[in-house]
């Protein structure tokens, strides 16, 4: 038998880590002594350094390789690079008489030249180098999105990951970022590093091995304490993360359930979450900003405290060892035990900056480090996929008779110890029809996941024909099965998309099943016919279409298997009918399983199964088991008062099915979110930088104060010069040495001090921008989320992915920014000062630098943008996460995963040219050095021939300019996050819009006591898109306090929309709503939907617990007022027999509780909440015929002195209503009591008579 896959990957993992460098062992050890076990990325072990790449092609690698050598030539240009300035520095000690010698101007002319052929070679490796670097990582990172998003599609809906949508998404996007970061151009730092290292200390051991032997000890000194780093810093990093992913996930399912939280009055709920977690990951001094987020010492802060403390300490160490080697250098020098002045500048500085090289290497062995933690949550998401049992061949069922047969199965919910089914038996013959009812949470549904292996039984057997089920190929197996649930799954794309997806179905066939699921004329009847966008979800359908376009989906493949979870609970009587009808027609012949609540739909079926607890109680025919009077099943058709009769002739309608919400519904009302809002890139960075002025204020201040570090070096270095070239050098030497320590003790306190307050100032204002983000997308009207580019998943998706890039605005990179132009410019006026042509020399570089960075920015950020416009594959993942049942039932997994390819694929145009504009910031960076030694060596040396300047001016420019080289190199490092993260920034800020905010403010600034009373005048409704066509035409009526009405009718009639107006999602384009005689626009926001509750056909739980959910909105609800809502919900004895009771997690989207559990729960969110109005949208749909009937009553108790609005296509719920309002068409056709309007014998009186109302 083979291997599993993590016996091979345990064993390869040990291989690699045999074959690892002592310094991957050393970093595996330190990551792994953290004794924090944090919850993340502790319970995943850290892969090896070569599993890194795990995904590269033998393309990628020879391209990493080939890179990797040409790092090793770079790293050694720089020893060489000093070297040559220890030679020049030599003879301007050595030189007697400079002035008018043509010998001594020709001699270094030659050997500035060797500068400039530097400087060419630099410039080309550099660019060749970080391109094939950032190429390659971008390639493998594509290609792990790719089996990520493959292992996800081919996953079982519970394994042993249990991660959320949320934090699927996190780890798509952020950590695979990581994973790209430690596998890009990090790498190839580190390797510059260890090259520049061997090579320097060769070099300098070469010239004198006493001072290199007293030097040489910097360079472990360092590096022990750049692996201090990850030390004490990767519990905390593990837990930001693992927060991070909770944030995400939190935020994501409120922006996409967004009407659901906005009508719970929720928004400041789920910002509340929200803070919880950010609180706990961000700085306990934000309780200057905000009280509610004190929290105790922060990870983020610990991460860069830790990193400041290591930084000061790597300057400290390098300007004490840097003064000890001046001081043994000069003194050799003098003594003779060294020849020529230039050699001692020469040791130091090649030992020196060989030492140095790993000072610089702490973030970029964190992001190795980083990228391992990430690497292995990435990886253990792609190992989960299943592996199908190898040694026995899949049967292909495309001829299986559809004989099936349960023997003694039994099931235990994996989040739950308590048995789901137990000891089920029954057959099913070819062709033949049987229905599973009984009451929510009995297993009907868990049954028809069993039938097509979304669940594997615990004991018993599932027979196919004589074979076990598991035997046949799974994926043919549920091709050959046609599943239309309760909640209907759609994509964002045409309706034509949705049926196919990816199939090769004709235009006839699909126009056949759409006629058969009754939706081919509302589908005519949009502008765009089948190729009309639906937008994320289906959002722009109506609950029926919805279940139309899914049945007619199930029903285009043709079949062999029927299973209908409830497929018509969300039609209307006429709807309901004819599909039912057309269901019937499709089962003929065709082997169906049906799970139903009403009964009325299971009247042809062969055989009735009973279930409850788990159990088969009844079995038999219609007929038989509604003769047995003290049997279940009799009980509950004597429990349902209505019951459809499917033998009237009923004329196909076209009127009020052309409702559509299409998916940009108030064009006008978002055209004001411009792309180009913030036109320019620098606009986004300074908006970020001082979105907080008085954090802005103080942090410039400490990167002024940083910035003075190296003027004070260049002016202690004016010395040395003089040290070397005078006999009587003690005194000069003394000022040197002081100097330098002085710096160095300087650098220790500052950089502690700025490095601490930038990651908290940092964190602060990026947790503040998220907020305001967070909170201005919850208080966006909804109108905004039907725009494709502001949909709800492209704006969680934007707000997942956007704040970690843009944080290196408020981050370090901005610091390290201000304080090296600060430097510059003091270090170019000084330069200026003592050498004019030099001065100008620096200063023309200044200029040149700056415009040449900035025409970078411009087409880098041009390439970001195409990049962002054309990504979109954050939001296909999304809505692959989001219903991956729903596309593993079709088996249509490989047309999402070519749809994600090929966005992949289209985005590489656009990311070359962002490559190309980085590489050559990184090629500018390694070679800038050289080309301004060239520039100030070619030209000063000619003002020394001339006698403008003396040798020692020179000296000192020349010194000077090469700092200012070293300046530029460090703006160019954060230059290229800076880059990224204006974009990102840009992207953010088009987030908030502050007069929601300000009005927000007003509308809460007090609470109104309102009635209930409700009252709509001459409500006309259309959407700009769509102006000639109204959704709603002079709707009028008016409810008083305590008295209910109800809204009935066909399918897309309308009724929906008024819901959307009363809940105040959309505004009408005529006429005025009226809530307690008050306009609505005149009424807060909170004290509106604190007066209403509604409940929806589609219930919407969140992540956390059942008293979460039900608390949402009403924090203040006592645990006894949860449980007396749930009683009357009918839904406290259920939650009750569950281990943790209340306190029972939902799971995501509550896919641990049954469809009539979460209805239940939903009922009581509401209930809760005591409402003085109560909007019911098909509220009892779900429900099992008991519960139902409970429920009913309950609602009806709770409705007693409140106002209530009904929309029901079930007209037994609301024959007691005080009104009833038939709307067809966008109008009211009909009103009255039920009484009067049967006597009238119109169209309300024939959809009675349709369902033979008792």
């Amino acid at each position: 038998m083979e291997r599993s896959l993590s016996t091979e990957l345990l064993v390869e993992n040990d291989e690699n880590q045999r074959e690892e460098s002592w310094l991957s062992r050393f970093l595996h050890l330190i990551y792994k002594s953290d004794g924090d076990d944090d919850e993340g990325f502790s319970s995943v072990k850290p892969v090896s350094f070569l599993q890194l790449f795990r995904f590269a092609s033998r393309k990628e690698k020879l391209a990493i390789g080939i890179a990797i050598f040409l790092s090793v030539i770079i790293g050694m240009c720089t020893p060489a690079h000093i070297y040559l300035c220890g030679v020049i520095t030599t003879l301007y000690v050595d030189v007697k008489e400079p002035k008018g010698n043509l010998e001594f101007l020709h001699h270094i002319w030659r050997l500035s030249s060797v500068y400039g052929v530097f400087f060419v070679f630099t410039f080309i490796f550099g660019y060749i180098e970080n391109w094939l670097h950032v190429w390659a990582s971008e390639r493998i990172a594509q290609r792990v999105r790719s089996e990520f998003i493959s292992s996800v599609l081919s996953r079982e809906i519970f394994n042993e990951d249990g991660a959320s949508t949320g934090e699927l998404s996190n780890r798509l996007n952020s950590n695979i970022d990581r994973l790209k970061d430690g596998i890009g151009d990090n790498i190839g730092t580190f390797v510059r590093s260890i090259s520049m290292f061997i090579s320097g200390s060769m070099l300098s051991f070469y010239l004198d091995w006493r001072t290199s032997l007293l030097l040489i000890w910097s360079g472990p000194i360092c590096l022990l304490n750049s692996s201090l780093i990850p030390l004490l810093s990767s519990s905390a990093n593990n837990k930001v993360v693992r927060l991070s992913e909770e944030a995400n996930g939190i935020s994501e399912e409120a922006i996409l359930n967004i009407k659901t939280v906005a009508s719970c009055n929720g928004e400041k709920s789920m910002i509340e979450v929200n803070l919880s977690l950010l609180s706990s990951f961000f700085p306990s001094l934000l309780q200057r900003y905000s009280s509610s987020l004190l929290s105790s010492i922060a990870p983020s802060t610990r991460c860069g405290f830790v990193t400041a403390l290591c930084d000061a300490t790597a300057s400290l160490v390098h300007a004490v060892f840097h003064t000890a080697g001046l001081w043994y250098g000069t003194i050799s020098y003098h003594c003779g035990r060294i020849e020529g002045a230039g050699s001692v500048f020469a040791v130091v500085s090649v030992a020196m900056g060989s030492a140095s090289c790993f000072t610089r290497l702490g973030p970029h062995l964190m992001a190795v480090v980083k990228a391992r933690a990430a690497a292995a949550k990435v990886y253990h998401t792609i190992d989960s996929r299943p592996r199908e049992e190898e040694l026995l061949e899949k049967i292909d069922p495309s001829n299986a008779e559809m004989n099936i047969r349960f023997e003694n199965v039994s099931y235990t919910f994996p989040t739950r110890c308590q048995l789901v089914l137990q000891n089920i038996s029954f057959n099913l013959s070819p062709g033949e029809s049987i229905a599973l009812v009984g009451k929510s949470g009995c297993g009907k549904s868990t049954t028809l996941k069993l039938v097509t292996r979304f669940l594997s039984y615990d004991t018993g057997r599932i027979i196919l024909d004589g074979r076990p089920i598991e035997r046949y190929d799974k994926k043919r197996w549920r091709r050959m099965v046609g599943v239309v649930s309760q909640e209907p799954s759609l994509f964002n794309g045409s309706i034509r998309d949705n049926i196919c997806l990816g199939r090769p179905f004709s235009e006839e066939e699909v126009q056949r099943a759409c006629k058969i699921a009754y939706a081919h004329h509302f589908i005519m009847g949009l502008d765009e016919g089948y190729s009309t966008l639906l937008g994320p979800s289906g959002v722009s359908l109506s609950g029926g279409q919805k279940q139309r376009i899914a049945i007619a989906r199930a029903i285009v493949s043709n079949p062999r298997l029927l299973l209908l979870d409830e497929a018509t609970s969300a039609l209307d009587t006429k709807s309901e009918r004819i599909v039912q009808e057309a269901l019937d027609s499709a089962s003929e012949g065709r082997t169906t399983i049906v799970v139903a609540h009403r009964l009325s739909t299971i009247k042809n079926v062969n055989r009735v199964i009973v279930m409850d607890e788990g159990r088969i109680v009844e079995t038999g025919g219609y007929d038989e088991l509604r003769c047995r009077p003290e049997g279940i099943f009799a009980q509950m058709i004597s429990a349902q008062e209505n019951e459809r009769m499917e033998e009237q002739r009923v004329t196909m309608m076209d009127k009020g099915e052309t409702e559509i919400d299409d998916i940009v519904k108030h064009k006008e009302s978002v055209d004001e979110i411009n792309p180009n809002q913030f036109p320019i890139t620098i606009g986004g960075v300074f908006s970020l930088y001082f979105y907080n002025k008085k954090r802005a204020f103080f942090t410039t201040i400490l990167s002024l104060l940083r910035g003075i570090e190296m003027p004070l070096l260049a002016a202690s270095f004016y010395f040395v010069f003089t040290s070397l070239k005078d006999t009587e050098y003690e005194t000069e030497l003394f000022w040197t040495m002081i100097g330098t320590l002085f710096v160095g003790a300087f650098s220790f306190t500052i950089i502690i001090i700025s490095q601490t307050v930038h990651t908290y100032t940092g964190e602060s204002t990026m947790k503040d921008l998220r907020i305001s983000c967070f909170s201005s997308l919850l208080h966006r009207p909804m109108e905004y989320f039907d725009r494709q580019e502001t949909s709800p998943s492209a704006s969680s998706v934007l707000l997942s992915q956007q704040p970690p890039i843009a944080m290196a605005i408020v981050h370090n990179s901005m610091s390290n920014m201000i304080e090296n132009v600060f430097a510059g410019f003091i270090i170019a006026g000084m330069t200026f000062f003592i050498c004019i042509p030099n001065g100008l020399i620096g200063i023309a570089y200044l200029i040149i630098f700056f415009t040449t960075f900035a025409l970078v920015e411009h087409y880098s950020n041009k390439a970001y943008n195409e990049v962002v416009e054309i990504d979109k594959s954050g939001e296909l993942a999304m809505e692959i996460f989001d219903n991956v049942s729903t596309i593993q039932q079709l088996a249509v997994e490989s047309h999402f995963q070519d749809r994600f390819d090929e966005i992949q694929m289209r985005r590489r145009k656009p990311l070359a040219l962002k490559i190309r504009c980085l590489s050559m910031v990184h090629a500018i960076n390694e070679s800038e050095s050289l080309l301004l030694d060239f520039m100030a060596t070619t030209i000063g040396i000619y003002f020394v021939y001339t006698g403008l300047i003396d040798i020692k001016q020179m000296y000192a420019t020349e010194f000077f300019i090469a700092i200012l080289g070293y300046c530029a190199i460090a703006m160019s490092e954060s230059f290229k996050d800076i880059v990224l993260a204006s974009s990102a920034a840009r992207l953010l800020f088009k987030l908030i819009d502050p007069t929601i905010e300000k009005k927000e403010e007003s509308e809460n600034s007090g609470h109104m006591m309102l009635n209930g009373s409700i009252r709509a005048d001459f409500i006309s409704f259309s959407y700009p898109s769509r102006p000639h066509k109204r959704i709603l035409n002079d709707i009028t009526f008016s409810v008083g306090e305590g008295r209910s009405i109800a809204l009935v009718g066909p399918s897309g009639g309308g009724k929906s929309t008024v819901v959307n107006l009363i809940e105040r999602f959309y505004q009408p384009t005529q006429g005025e709503i009226y809530l307690s005689d008050i306009p609505f626009p005149s009424i807060p926001s909170s004290s509106l939907r604190s007066t209403i509750a509604l409940v929806s056909q589609e219930p919407i739980l969140f992540r956390g617990n059942i008293m979460d959910n039900i608390r949402l909105g009403v924090e203040n609800a006592s645990e006894e007022d949860v449980i007396e809502a749930c009683r009357m919900a009918n839904a406290h004895e259920f939650i009750r027999n569950f281990p943790e009771g209340y306190s029972t997690p939902v799971g995501e989207k509550g896919r641990s509780l049954s469809g009539g559990q979460k209805q239940r729960i939903a009922i009581a969110r509401a209930l809760v909440r005591n409402p003085r109005l109560i909007v019911l949208d098909e509220a009892t749909s779900a429900l099992d015929t008991q519960s139902e009937q409970v429920v009913r009553e309950a609602l009806l108790t709770s409705a007693r002195g409140r106002t209530s609005v009904t929309i029901a296509h079930r007209l037994d719920t609301i024959r007691h209503c005080d009104e009833i309002c038939l709307i067809e068409g966008g109008r009211i056709v009909e009103r009255g009591g039920h009484e009067e309007l049967m006597e009238r014998r119109g169209k309300y009186a024939e959809m009675v008579d349709q369902q033979r109302l008792t």
